[in-house]
């Protein structure tokens, strides 16, 4: 119970609205894989994140924080684990493009693709103090056994709590126009945010590999201003 308080303590104190998180934690579910919530808390986000070449057998400790303000204020993205790496400083702020050209359309799945995608370009390596004491960073085998369980039980926790607010929002929308059924609205409603959704991710991708020099100036622009016509045009009809 005292855990519960925690968490919606520190979500008011935040100021950021409920449905927003659990929106944002649904699509962290289906689209940011190796995070999870910490004790529970959808502001905070844990993810392991693998080493490659001759640290590939360790996991690198990584977490996103949603602050208040957002979506308009970006999220904190830090390093748990202690790591020597050009992008992360002295603070162990990981240094994201993303988080640097936050935009309120991104959210929180695709700072945690970025992260891994960072990583993946430029692979981590543990402290040099580390090394020397032989010390490692979390490994595969001390995984919790029970991940998929814990995973499970919050994933439909959390669906329950956006089917709660979803109702609530339809049912004072259909007090409000005196309707008793919103189910057609609502279909469309529904459409429209998970073509909202495609597109922002979309755009991002195409930012993102502008940012990677895998795409030319021209082809940024043409696909930048193709996608963010077409966002304009649903978020005008939303």
């Amino acid at each position: 119970m005292n855990k519960k308080i925690k968490v919606v303590d520190s979500i008011m104190v935040k100021n950021i609205p409920d449905l927003v998180i659990a929106r944002e934690a649904r699509w962290m579910y289906e689209k940011g894989r190796g995070f999870e919530p910490i004790k529970g808390d959808m502001t905070r986000w844990k993810g392991l994140i693998p080493g490659r070449g001759e640290f590939s057998n360790r996991f690198f400790t990584v977490e996103i924080e949603i602050i208040g303000g957002f979506p308009a204020t970006p999220p904190i993205v830090k390093m748990i684990s202690e790591v020597e790496h050009p992008r992360v400083t002295k603070g162990k702020i990981i240094d994201l493009w993303i988080v640097k050209k936050w935009n309120p359309e991104y959210h929180i799945f695709q700072v945690a693709n970025s992260i891994k995608g960072l990583f993946a370009r430029e692979p981590l390596r543990p402290a040099k103090h580390l090394l020397e004491k032989g010390a490692r960073p979390i490994s595969a085998a001390s995984r919790p056994d029970n991940a998929v369980k814990v995973f499970t039980r919050q994933k439909a926790q959390l669906e329950d709590v956006l089917r709660q607010k979803e109702q609530e929002l339809a049912n004072i929308r259909a007090g409000m126009s005196g309707k008793s059924s919103l189910n057609r609205s609502s279909e469309r409603e529904k459409y429209l945010e998970r073509r909202k959704l495609q597109l922002e991710e979309e755009l991002f991708d195409c930012e993102e590999k502008f940012h990677w020099a895998d795409y030319s100036a021209t082809d940024f622009a043409k696909n930048y201003l193709r996608i963010r016509k077409q966002l304009q045009i649903i978020t005008q009809i939303s």
